[in-house]
């Protein structure tokens, strides 16, 4: 299984790729946390420059991956280190607080904060492909993905991304071992570990925005200068998708999504950081329609986990 490390902090169509794969490969992601790993006490935040947050790994370059075509990330497995940090900031939240950093433990499956616990959820904030025109920030989000910061982006789903460079150049990192929708202070646990992927592609279907597959539903992932700007947009492509994948009108589609749509968060702490307020749209999946998106080819590679 291949292996990848080397740190980013752009999205941009001339990265060079770290390594090379096929439908079907297995690969490694090994992740810093949004501070490249340089956050080490409470009582302190290092010097980190605004183009040093939120590094991504690789990217890997899918053969046979072309502007046009759709890139599918099937999300296996997620490790993370023992311990992450949540803080807020001058620029972050909008709520009265302090400035505050706190290191929270990852043991067991459960993360320790106060004299609370709950369970690891652990999510990929960052994660997409370039744009071919424009080099974007990690921390932002945007039409290739970018920093979606949605938890719904963990193991066992699937995150389809738009290709539009050859080759795709997928890289992802950011990495939060809880997250709440919003992020209100714009962190979560900010964890690094490893991320392990099968890597498939859907052939000459577009995608808009990225759309993430969990167990029941289909999501849109946007974002936008606004909140309402972003929901909009989001609409929008589910809109597109469902007409396309059912065979349905404008209008019966638009009702169908009033009836069984839903508009959740992703990041929407307000923050002028970031590029822009991310949601997520969802539609529930359903065996009396056809899947949403084809089916990625995931090819007859043995590699394995």
């Amino acid at each position: 299984m291949q292996v990848l490390k080397k740190l980013s902090y752009t999205y941009s169509r001339n990265m060079v790729p770290e390594a090379y794969a096929v439908p079907g490969e297995v690969v490694e992601f090994d992740a810093a946390d949004c501070f490249s790993g340089k956050l080490k006490r409470e009582d302190s935040m290092p010097e980190i420059a605004d183009d040093e947050f939120n590094p991504v790994t690789g990217p890997l370059y899918l053969r046979g991956a072309e502007p046009g075509d759709t890139l599918a990330v099937d999300i296996l497995d997620i490790q993370t280190e023992d311990h992450g940090w949540v803080l807020t900031g001058d620029r972050l939240g909008i709520v009265d607080h302090e400035n505050r950093i706190r290191k929270v433990e990852i043991r067991d499956g459960y993360c320790l904060f106060n004299d609370m616990k709950w369970p690891v959820n652990t999510m990929i904030g960052t994660i997409g492909c370039p744009l071919a025109d424009k080099d974007i920030p990690a921390h932002y989000v945007f039409e290739g993905g970018g920093n979606i910061d949605s938890r719904k982006i963990t193991r066992g789903t699937v995150l389809y991304v738009p290709v539009r460079v050859a080759g795709g150049l997928l890289a992802m990192g950011d990495m939060h071992a809880t997250m709440g929708d919003g992020e209100m202070v714009g962190t979560g646990i900010e964890v690094g570990g490893r991320i392990i992927c099968r890597v498939g592609l859907i052939r000459n279907f577009a995608l808009n925005w990225p759309v993430t597959e969990t167990r029941g539903t289909w999501y849109v992932n946007t974002c936008g200068e606004t909140c309402d700007r972003a929901i909009e947009l989001g609409y929008r492509e589910m809109h597109r998708l469902l007409m396309q994948a059912y065979g349905w009108d404008a209008t019966d589609t638009a009702m169908y999504m009033s009836m069984r749509g839903c508009v959740e968060a992703c990041q929407a702490c307000l923050s002028p950081r970031g590029g822009g307020n991310s949601f997520r749209i969802g539609t529930p999946k359903t065996d009396l329609k056809p899947s949403l998106l084809p089916s990625a080819d995931f090819g007859s590679c043995n590699s394995e986990p």
